[in-house]
């Protein structure tokens, strides 16, 4: 298997509405994530303009796809430090549905879309569910990504580990009360898969409830094994393939 991978997950309290704002922030997250030798940065979901569906009459709300001009701040970074940027947006590229979308900008100015799967409440009255995505090779790694509610389909899970995923990120909002569900949401997700999980988290307010942020890593034993508090900050963490190969039963090989 490929060396190790160190993944850093953004916990952020977005300003409401103010993409650019919440791009320019983005940026020394990601200077910060790249001085800690991060190769995969993963942000929470809407971190762009945070989780407020009010906001979304707003045309300044929604991003047109990894080509907007608001976003080369981002690429710019991915592509100086050689690092996997993963932000929220909701979405509308010119000819297709509007999604829920996590934004994937790589290191060698690759970049796509990978929209939410699994929308619920008044989602549906804004966004269409997107298609599941195949995981992108990070350095070696095949990351697959979930966008919150994804995380609480076992089958979005096991529909990466059946493509050979090697860790399964969500970007995410979780509010006060859902704690528990939280934990054992992704440690399933990796026990079941023998597979790391982690979550970046919203964290503050939100038009749900207070964000709990959650970020955190789960190792392929199903044990979180490291974590952030409430507050906006930055986690860094080294997965190790060898814990990967330890976990993982043989009839599950890599692809």
């Amino acid at each position: 298997m490929a060396d190790d991978l160190v993944l850093a997950l953004a916990q952020t309290t977005p300003v409401p509405g103010d993409l650019p704002a919440n791009v320019a922030h983005a940026v020394d997250v990601a200077d910060a994530a790249a001085a800690e030798g991060a190769q995969l940065l993963v942000f929470p979901e809407l971190s762009l303009i945070g989780y407020d569906l009010a906001l979304l009459p707003d045309d300044a709300c929604w991003a047109s796809g990894v080509d907007d001009p608001r976003l080369e701040p981002l690429r710019a970074r991915a592509r100086r430090h050689g690092m996997w940027i993963v932000a929220g947006a909701p979405v509308r590229e010119p000819g297709a549905a509007p999604v829920i979308g996590s934004i994937v900008m790589g290191p060698a100015g690759q970049g796509h879309v990978h929209p939410k799967t699994h929308l619920h409440g008044s989602e549906t009255g804004w966004f269409t569910a997107g298609r599941p995505q195949p995981p992108i090779d990070v350095d070696g790694w095949r990351v697959a990504l979930a966008v919150c509610f994804d995380m609480a389909h076992p089958a979005h899970a096991a529909r990466a580990a059946a493509a050979g995923a090697d860790l399964y990120v969500s970007s995410s909002v979780y509010v006060e009360g859902e704690e528990r569900r939280h934990d054992l949401h992704h440690g399933a997700r990796a026990m079941d898969h023998r597979m790391y999980a982690a979550m970046a988290g919203l964290t503050g307010p939100s038009a749900i409830g207070s964000a709990i942020g959650g970020t955190a890593v789960w190792a392929p034993d199903g044990n979180r094994v490291a974590g952030l508090d409430g507050r906006p900050g930055l986690l860094v963490h080294r997965l190790r393939s060898a814990e990967i190969e330890r976990h993982r039963p043989r009839h599950r090989p890599r692809r």
